[in-house]
């Protein structure tokens, strides 16, 4: 069986390897160079409670996942010898204001209802912890099962693991049609010829629209990086103003992140830039003095409820797996399980139905 992957992302490199490991040969096609898209410019929180994801299906989706990316990451690793930066550090939301306090504190207590864990905690209790904290700041919620993983090494560690095995890669290659007869997929038109397969895999990202008639769009962020030091923070902090990432090495703390309806509009602005470095110095002062490594900005893949798009598509032998909007990293190792089942043994899941392409038609 060949199949064919459209999109070198997290999402795309993952089902690649899963599909790979149960024999199929697979070919990855990028527009640009796999492992350097969105996946690779994200932030790599693991962060369901933290977003404040209300709950429901997709909140039930994005725990299964966190459930199982211990797993996930630790065979990626072993399998490539590569340190992909997993880390169950936890993540601490802090607050700015009542409103916000009492609005966190209603999350928590519809998450414990349901038996998840998260704990506030006073200012008070905090101060002794860090060197500064903003003037506004009141306190938090910390939540011990969220977590993060470094998204460029697990991007790197995948790269290497489809570059060192017998994939086929075609890079700087633009998909121009999925061509169908009579319902059923025939063959991809690509701007370097015509690529045939069993079965093709849409995981694009926010390119996927322009390929395949899903309406998936982009949503832009900013990111910025800057250097930090273990005493500086001990945690992810996913506030209001600025999340801030401390990398397991303590290499960079990166912080995020803007969110725009610009199309493909290129470029870090002042704006965004302003509103990232000033996040950070309103949660942790003291950091004003410290220096920035980078800048960057990428796509986020959305869907008009910000949901994924999973499963059968209105072809026959084609997938979709696309739309992951901000959780796409999160998302990676459940959508794998859900796709690579599908194609492989034709089984169903609640969350195919859940999140079908057919809630949109």
């Amino acid at each position: 069986m060949k199949g064919i992957i459209i999109g070198g992302g997290i999402i795309g490199l993952s089902i690649a390897r899963e599909l790979f490991k149960k024999g199929i040969e697979i070919t990855v096609i990028d527009k640009d160079m796999i492992g350097k898209g969105a996946s690779w410019v994200a932030g790599g929180m693991l962060a369901p409670q933290a977003e404040g994801l209300e709950k429901g299906d997709f909140l039930n989706l994005c725990l299964e996942s966190r459930e199982i990316y211990k797993e996930y990451a630790e065979g990626i690793q072993k399998e490539t010898g590569k340190d992909v930066g997993y880390w169950e550090c936890g993540i601490f939301v802090p607050v700015f204001s009542e409103r916000e306090k009492e609005e966190r504190l209603n999350q928590l207590k519809l998450y414990k209802e349901i038996g998840l864990t998260g704990q506030w905690l006073d200012r008070k209790e905090i101060e002794d912890r860090y060197i500064s904290l903003g003037d506004e700041l009141l306190g938090g919620i910390f939540y011990p099962d969220d977590g993060q993983v470094d998204n460029r090494l697990i991007m790197s560690a995948l790269e290497s693991y489809v570059r060192s095995r017998d994939f086929v890669v075609l890079e700087k290659t633009e998909v121009k049609q999925i061509v169908s007869h009579n319902g059923n997929f025939q063959y991809i038109k690509t701007n370097k010829g015509n690529l045939e397969g069993d079965f093709c895999v849409v995981c694009a990202g926010a390119w996927s629209g322009e390929i395949f008639d899903v309406p998936v769009f982009p949503i832009k962020g900013e990111m910025a990086a800057v250097d930090v030091n273990q005493d500086d923070i001990d945690t992810v902090f996913f506030g209001s103003k600025a999340y801030l990432i401390p990398r397991k090495n303590y290499d960079r703390l990166v912080i995020g992140a803007t969110e725009e309806k610009v199309g493909f509009k290129e470029g870090n602005s002042v704006k965004g830039t302003l509103q990232l470095l000033n996040g950070l110095v309103e949660t942790l002062p003291h950091m004003k003095n410290r220096n920035v490594q980078e800048l960057w900005f990428g796509y986020r893949p959305a869907t008009p409820d910000l949901e994924p798009i999973l499963g059968e598509s209105h072809i026959k032998n084609v997938y979709l797996a696309t739309g992951h909007h901000r959780n796409g990293i999160l998302l990676a190792p459940i959508t794998t399980k859900l796709i690579s089942e599908l194609i492989t043994e034709g089984k169903k899941s609640e969350y195919l139905d859940k999140f079908s392409f057919n809630r949109f038609v």
